[in-house]
């Protein structure tokens, strides 16, 4: 027995450090397993509240989505019931706070109306801003915040774009947005804390969440501590429509928090080493400890459990469905819910064969290639299909969903819901609207005939009876006939006495032949009106016999007076064309002023050279030849002296050209040379020689007249020569001239061509811009030099171009101008800007006057003063700026009345660019505008140019003693301010208070005061 309780030494010694060595190696790996059971805890709870957060969200953005398609069917029916869906949806939606809709983006309606809208109509206005920046055609809502309440509590505003498919064509409207209460969504995952600071379910878990919808920008967490990102915690990202946001989440007493049991196990190692005899003790307090272990998983599987059921019945209860399918072998999980969306009974598992029973056989095509296309893209998905049920009914669901990776295996996880009320609701708004448009087109269609009918046959009725030799006639047949209308029914001898004598036979025969024989009777003659003249009636009649054997002729006459002169002059036409002939063909190919070839000429001259081309080879010189000043010359001195002019022109091309060579006029002072030379030298000695000529001084009616011409060279050769786009070769050369100074010639090449085509892409682009209301308006304001407070602002186009950006106008203005369409947007500007002062008033910004741009050639429109006169400009509120430098000096009767007419509107008068241009003393005194503003060029130098800085106290000084104000731009910093103010400049503006903003950053930059900062 002693033996037994002390063993040898050695081998107690050896069976000790097992035990020891064992029981650390043990206690490293429970630690290990104490970690993992902490992050698998943890995960898990994550995953509920995600999926909990999803769902809730889904939801949401699923009630929503039904009152956007009612605005998509039909806005002013919708319009109409918002109040009254809007407060259903709230009632059966009790996350949502308050619902809006805004066509074009404006806010026009919302529910409730109690309470302080203006933060709210805020917080809907920054949510349609950012939606409208995102593409606005795709069909999903966008999910922006938390923002303030005004109850001091926090929101997320849901916003949905609404495409208008009244009518049959797709048209964007605007949104439609929900604010969704910040705390009832997180109570709804779970996210709310008790009093030990244990979330709901006693999850012991600290969870942050931040938004991560746009792809490499981050954002601050809006939920938790910012530093759970940071401390490698459990991550889980959760896509709903209209965002996507990443949850992270750690235990409250962090990743390194020790196991219960440490010193037990320490104590029973400790133990084992000195009680070697006990083995048996110490392995059944080991795996006592295991099965404890066991049974604390086994009680946080049944927690998860009974959170998964309480999820079933929420969803059963919403009835909304839930569904998976498996990337790698498309092997599907269902809810109970899902088979009952679907009308299949659950005995047996769910397949892809048994979903594509189900679905209506006309989806079944879109719904697969959407499910395909999200798995193939791990993507969001979204489908809306057709079920048949068992019964033969139909049943619209709706699915969204989105990949998510579970245990190391990539899932289609999402949820599908029943939309068969919505989608039969619209169809009946729809049918309802198409056979109002139905109705509405027959009745345009019937009127239309009928006026018609009224308008053009414009003839008389009569009634002949047969057997009383009574005739009823109308009044527009009495007038036919110039018999007066005495109410009474005249005799068949009225008749034939009204008609010509050498007629009257023909006509009673042809009645009588027609009365017996039952034939048609049509019958042309001539009436003999009481004043003499002859008209001309054709009458078209018919036996008529009544049930009770009455004999009737019917029929109406109509006049047919110009027809048949209209004849005659033909035939007299006929003679006179044919004597003409030679003369008109002749006119036809050559001008009739100057004697040259027409286009039609120069037309047929390149075909013969393609035709000689194609035979044989050939070479072709053509110069596309423009006067320059010619237009000056011709409003100046008249026409007369512009065709003498152009007289002169022909003459000495005529001079210039070689035998055989082609002269022709093709416009109103356009020329084209035609020569059979390609050589460039020789093309350029013509070129000089014509130029140098055209150079030269004319005198008309003692006038000295000069002018000059630009002139396009293009040139061809060989068997496949393409005059026609020779002709527009030398079409751009000619413009490439003209742009470089004029007076001189160019050659075409692949540049210029390159050139056009660009040019030609921007003007379309503007001309679509337009159209599409791409321009907007920037504001850079203007400050007092002696008070800084804010004293307006200029109005400077940009161009938000869908594909380039936000642009400046240097990049588009000369293209603008060449496409005649700087008016159209100077007007557009105008009304944008009015409209962003009334927005800013609504929101106590009173603008104490704004600065718009005005082109010469809008200033020169004698409809200028028409159309200010229907918008509602106060006196003093908008300032024109003469954005061109205009010779005012030479007088425009035009342009001097327009600007008398805009003052008295209570516009005021601004001159730009104030010395660099032509604008002079004289102009001023003319004009008496209201301010003047020192161009840029002057201003930026000044701190470190006496010359500069003289200059601008010499035209600070002119604008005081004419009483003009006088404004600086180009402010660039605080030292040009106080310089500028000491000179005693009125007002300031430059990027030393702020750039040109935006309605919105204006808007901010007001409000806060920003100039002030800066000064």
């Amino acid at each position: 027995m002693a033996d037994w309780v002390r063993p040898p030494l050695v081998p107690a010694a050896i069976a000790a450090g097992v035990i020891l060595v064992a029981g650390q190696a043990y206690e490293r790996q429970n630690e290990r397993l104490h970690q993992s059971e902490i992050q698998a805890s943890a995960a898990t709870d994550l995953g509920l509240i995600g999926a909990r957060l999803e769902g809730a969200i889904n939801r949401n953005a699923a009630a929503l989505r039904g009152l956007a398609n009612l605005y998509a069917a039909n806005p002013q029916h919708a319009a109409g019931k918002f109040d009254l869906v809007a407060g259903r949806l709230l009632d059966q939606n009790p996350q949502f706070r308050r619902f809006a809709a805004a066509p074009g983006g404006l806010v026009a309606q919302t529910f409730p109306r109690a309470g302080s809208e203006t933060s709210t109509d805020s917080m809907h206005d920054s949510a349609f801003r950012i939606a409208s920046g995102r593409n606005r055609t795709v069909d999903g809502p966008v999910m922006l915040g938390p923002a303030p309440l005004p109850d001091g509590s926090r929101g997320f505003n849901l916003v949905i774009p609404v495409v208008d498919t009244d009518g049959g064509a797709s048209a964007f409207w605007g949104y439609v947005a929900g604010v969704i209460d910040e705390s009832r969504l997180y109570a709804a995952a779970g996210l709310t804390h008790s009093a030990d600071g244990r979330l709901e379910g006693g999850k012991k878990l600290s969870v942050s969440i931040r938004d991560v919808s746009r792809p490499g920008a981050r954002q601050e967490p809006f939920l938790g501590d910012p530093d759970i990102f940071a401390t490698e915690p459990v991550r889980l990202v959760v896509e709903f429509p209209g965002g996507r946001w990443e949850l992270a989440a750690i235990p409250i007493e962090g990743w390194q928090s020790p196991s219960d049991d440490v010193s037990q196990i320490r104590l029973a190692t400790a133990a084992a080493a000195f009680i070697i005899l006990l083995p048996i003790f110490l392995a059944g307090g080991l795996v006592g400890e295991r099965q404890r272990h066991i049974a604390g998983m086994k009680a946080r599987e049944t927690l998860i459990r009974s959170l998964s059921q309480r999820l079933d019945l929420a969803l059963e209860a919403s009835k909304t469905g839930i569904w998976e399918v498996a990337l790698i072998d498309r092997r599907r999980e269902w809810d109970r819910q899902m088979y009952l969306l679907h009308g299949l009974g659950e005995d047996e598992p769910p397949s892809h064969a048994m979903w594509r029973a189900a679905v209506h056989p006309d989806d079944l095509a879109e719904a697969e290639e959407a499910v395909e296309a999200a798995i193939a893209a791990r993507s969001s998905y979204w489908s809306q299909y057709r079920v048949v049920l068992a019964d033969g009914s139909t049943r619209h669901i709706r699915s969204v969903g989105s990949c998510l990776t579970i245990d190391d295996e990539v899932k289609l996880t999402g949820i599908s819901w029943d939309v068969t009320e919505d989608v039969l609701l619209n169809e009946r708004l729809k049918a309802a609207k198409e056979q109002s448009d139905r109705q509405k087109d027959a009745l345009i269609k019937i009127t239309q005939r009928l006026d018609m009918a009224l308008d053009a046959y414009k003839c008389g009725l009569w009634e002949a009876d047969l057997d009383e030799g009574l005739t009823l006639w109308d009044d527009r047949t009495h007038q036919l006939y110039g018999v007066p209308n005495t109410g009474e029914r005249v005799t068949h001898q009225t008749w034939l006495n009204a008609i010509h004598p050498e007629d009257r036979a023909e006509a009673k025969a042809k009645a009588n032949q027609c009365i017996e024989s039952g034939e048609a009777y049509l019958r042309k003659s001539r009436v003999l009106l009481p004043d003499g003249t002859i008209r001309h009636v054709q009458s078209v009649g018919k036996l008529h016999v009544a049930p009770d054997g009455k004999r009737k002729f019917v029929g109406l006459a109509f006049d047919i007076t110009d027809d048949v002169l209209m004849t005659e002059q033909l035939m007299q036409k006929n003679v006179e064309l044919e004597q003409a002939k030679n003369r008109i063909e002749h006119n036809s190919l050559h001008d009739p002023l100057t004697g040259l070839g027409n286009r039609r000429k120069l037309d047929q001259h390149l075909e013969a050279l393609a035709a000689t081309g194609a035979a044989g080879g050939t070479t072709v010189g053509l110069l596309h030849i423009d006067l320059d000043r010619f237009k000056q010359i011709n409003d100046t001195l008249g026409h007369a002296a512009g065709d003498a002019l152009l007289v002169h022109a022909a003459n000495i091309l005529r001079d210039c050209v070689k035998p055989g060579d082609l002269v022709a006029r093709i416009g109103g002072d356009e020329f084209v040379v035609v020569t059979g030379s390609n050589d460039p030298a020789e093309l350029t000695a013509l070129s000089q020689r014509i130029i140098g000529l055209m150079r030269q001084p004319v005198d008309y009616e003692g006038h000295t007249c000069r002018f000059g011409v630009s002139i396009g060279i293009a040139v061809g050769d060989g068997p496949a020569i393409d005059t026609r786009k020779l002709l527009v070769k030398a079409d751009i050369a000619l413009y490439r001239a003209k742009a470089q100074g004029r007076s001189r010639h160019e050659f075409y090449n692949a540049v210029l061509e390159a050139e056009v085509i660009r040019n030609k892409r921007i003007a379309d682009d503007i001309l679509a811009g337009i159209e599409n209301n791409e321009f907007v308006p920037y504001y850079q304001p203007q400050i007092s030099a002696r008070t800084l407070e804010l004293a307006g602002a200029e109005v400077l186009v940009r161009w938000q171009h869908p594909r380039d950006g936000l642009l400046t106008p240097d990049s588009f203005i000369n293209v603008a101008e060449d496409l005649n369409v700087t008016a159209t947007l100077d007007r557009t500007m105008l009304e944008r800007a009015l409209i962003d002062c009334s927005l800013w008033a609504t929101k106590g910004i009173i603008m104490p006057k704004i600065s718009v741009n005005v082109s010469a050639r809008r200033l020169r429109d004698e409809t200028l003063v028409e159309s200010l006169t229907g918008l509602c400009i106060l006196p003093g509120q908008i300032t024109f700026e003469l954005v061109e430098s205009i010779f005012l000096d030479e007088t425009d009767d035009v342009v001097l009345r327009n600007i008398e007419r805009i003052k008295e509107l209570g516009i005021d008068i601004e001159i730009d660019d104030f010395g660099t241009g032509h604008t002079s003393i004289v102009s001023l005194l003319k004009l008496r505008p209201k301010r003047l503003k020192i161009d840029r060029q002057l201003v930026e130098p000044m701190l470190t140019s006496q010359h500069e800085r003289a200059l601008v106290r010499s035209i600070i000084e002119i604008g005081r003693s004419l009483g003009i104000e006088v404004v600086a731009e180009g402010v660039e910093t605080m030292a040009h301010a106080e310089m500028l103010s000491a000179l005693g400049c009125d007002l300031l503006q430059g990027f030393a208070f702020a750039p040109p903003l935006s309605r919105d950053e204006f808007r901010s930059f007001v409000l806060e005061h920003r100039w002030k900062a800066a000064s």
